[in-house]
């Protein structure tokens, strides 16, 4: 029987395709790595960094990355806030039930987005289905723990998770002032409801970002149907230094969100509030006015009843 040979040729030919396809692949992994790093909180994070700490005592914290000026907010389970999307107003023990059941954990980001004026960067919470209850307000501070960071769920990555931890194993506990805020009672159902105006008015200049300052940039807002909404939307973004010159009727009625700004780059200011609305940046005409802000779809999204 004759056998046929084996060529040697084919072996290299095979072996330089297999070092293109591993080297190809190695590039993108490292490529994919750098670029987790440098969107991480070690390499780029913002002035302050907001976050939410949900459970049988929730609490807001605010950390300024420059200076020592670090805040807290305690929420105890049983008062009422309004939930953005047109839930209408929960308790705050009940917001992570409402969250499992809609299977949205965002709307824990957007509540206390819309609570506190200023944009949450990560929230945690622990899994469980519990509701919590309590009417009592912590007046002390405490600090957050760095284990619940690291292991309750949440929408922080590895990376930020051991940022965060890093920072609060440094950090003492009277370096968090505590904001306190004004509650009401409802006469007829008893609720105790968190009072917005009140505290913007007692909350206006401590938790701003400085960058958005510095940009100085004018923001017009453009709503499609709700005023309220647009309003609510208009505090957020001055609670984080944001300076809002008007809020307006959109009489094209655009389904379409978008950032429109009129420079030649795009300010920080546009890009973050493109980024946390999740809206397109367009450059484009923005009248006389730095940037303007389209709600479109989104006011839906953060519609308040």
């Amino acid at each position: 029987m004759r056998h046929t040979p084996v060529s040697g040729k084919r072996k290299p030919r095979y072996l330089f395709f297999y070092v293109i396809l591993s080297s190809f692949i190695l590039g993108y992994i490292l490529y994919k790595g750098v670029m987790f790093f440098s969107h991480s909180l070690f390499v780029s994070r913002p002035d302050r960094i907001n976050f939410v700490m949900y459970g049988p005592h929730t609490r807001y914290y605010s950390i300024d990355t420059k200076t020592d000026r670090h805040y807290e907010i305690s929420f105890p389970s049983d008062l009422k806030v309004d939930v953005p999307g047109g839930y209408g107003q929960y308790r705050i023990g009940s917001l992570g039930k409402l969250a499992k059941l809609d299977g949205n954990a965002h709307l824990l980001e957007k509540t206390f987005a819309s609570t506190t004026t200023t944009f949450i960067h990560y929230y945690f919470f622990p899994e469980s289905n519990e509701v919590y209850y309590g009417s009592d307000t912590e007046e002390s501070t405490e600090k957050p723990s760095a284990f619940h960071v690291l292991f309750w769920s949440g929408n922080a990555s590895v990376l930020d998770r051991l940022y965060l931890a890093l920072l609060l194993i440094g950090e003492k506990d009277t370096q968090f002032n505590l904001i306190s805020y004004r509650k009401e009672t409802d006469n007829v159902l008893g609720d105790t409801i968190f009072q917005n105006d009140t505290f913007m008015k007692k909350s206006i200049g401590l938790l701003y970002q400085a960058n958005y300052r510095e940009d100085q940039a004018s923001v017009q807002i453009l709503y499609p149907h709700q005023y309220k909404t647009a309003a609510r939307i208009s505090t957020l973004l001055e609670g984080n230094g944001i300076r809002v010159s008007d809020v307006s009727l959109d009489i094209k009625r655009s389904d379409t969100c978008e950032v429109i700004y009129s420079s030649e780059t795009a300010t920080q200011t546009a890009q973050d509030i493109s980024s946390y609305f999740t809206c397109p940046l367009v450059q484009g005409k923005t009248d006389v006015y730095d940037i303007i802000f389209v709600l479109g779809a989104r006011e839906k999204d953060w519609e308040i009843e």
